[in-house]
């Protein structure tokens, strides 16, 4: 009897050795399988918004007083929290109107009651061509406020965005001082005390430019204008362009007549403005 109860203890010992082997292996051959990679911080959570264009946005059709506004494909709106980090960029529904739904993937979940900033285009004005197409594809600059009003899940509502323009398009008709002829330039340059816009024409009537330009109030605007044969200018005080407003000038413009300067010897050499912009130097 005692010699059975060893062999039983023998086999059972045995048995849950081998019972202890089994799961051991089970567990290694697990740990050997190939691990999918955890990703970190690449969540995406979905934002969409309504949006509204003001008068003066992209895409820019002139209709004689007014601009009309339309979302079209590359309209992309990019989406900022208030520290001013990067969150997303949202895509619009192309529209024949100012209204659209604008969505898109967000790597960060912003808060309830959270404030975002949108921004379309950039306000890089200094070198424009004179079009509605160059303004609306480049520096047709707006933004607007939107407030967090759901997150669910990775589903993220807003308020609605209405955007507002930080720019002001004037429509320029380039004519002689006598009204008499067009000017059909080659270059105009128009300064209001603090920028200087640089519009090189590839339109067909140089004479007719489009120009996006910051709103200011009661600044005195210097053009100068060259047709490659002459100069032209025109001075204005107490001018005022208010953002998101569209504008249509007549400007009649002065021809200045340049003699031929001959000087040698100095240093350095001397340099002739007229209407703030450089015309000559002299040798």
């Amino acid at each position: 009897m005692k010699m059975r109860k060893n062999n039983l203890f023998v086999l059972l010992a045995a048995a849950m050795s081998a019972g202890t082997v089994f799961y051991s292996c089970n567990r290694f051959e697990e740990q050997l399988q190939p691990q999918e990679p955890q990703e970190q911080g690449t969540s995406a959570y979905t934002l969409k918004v309504k949006a509204e264009k003001g008068t003066a946005t992209k895409a820019l059709t002139d209709e004689g007083v007014t601009l009309k506004a339309s979302w079209a494909a590359g309209d992309d709106v990019e989406v900022y929290n208030v520290g001013g980090d990067h969150l997303g960029t949202l895509v619009p529904a192309v529209s024949s109107t100012s209204s659209t739904t604008l969505s898109g993937n967000l790597t960060t979940a912003p808060a309830m009651d959270e404030v975002l900033t949108l921004k379309f285009r950039s306000n890089n004005y200094a070198t424009q061509q004179g079009t509605l197409e160059y303004i609306a594809a480049n520096c047709d600059y707006a933004t607007a406020e939107v407030t967090v009003t759901a997150v669910s899940g990775n589903s993220i509502e807003t308020t609605p965005a209405h955007f507002v323009s930080q720019q002001a398009i004037v429509k320029f008709t380039l004519r002689n001082s006598g009204d008499t002829g067009d000017l059909n330039v080659t270059q105009l340059l128009v300064n209001d005390g603090t920028n200087t816009y640089t519009i090189t024409p590839v339109s067909a009537t140089p004479s007719v430019l489009y120009v996006a330009i910051e709103g200011f109030s009661e600044q005195t605007v210097t053009m100068t204008a060259n047709t490659g044969s002459a100069y032209y200018d025109r001075t204005k005080a107490d001018v005022t362009f208010e953002n998101g407003k569209f504008y249509r000038i007549k400007a009649l413009m002065t021809q200045r007549t340049l003699k031929s300067i001959s000087i040698s010897g100095l240093e350095p050499v001397p340099m002739y403005y007229y209407g703030g912009a450089l015309q000559i130097n002299a040798r």
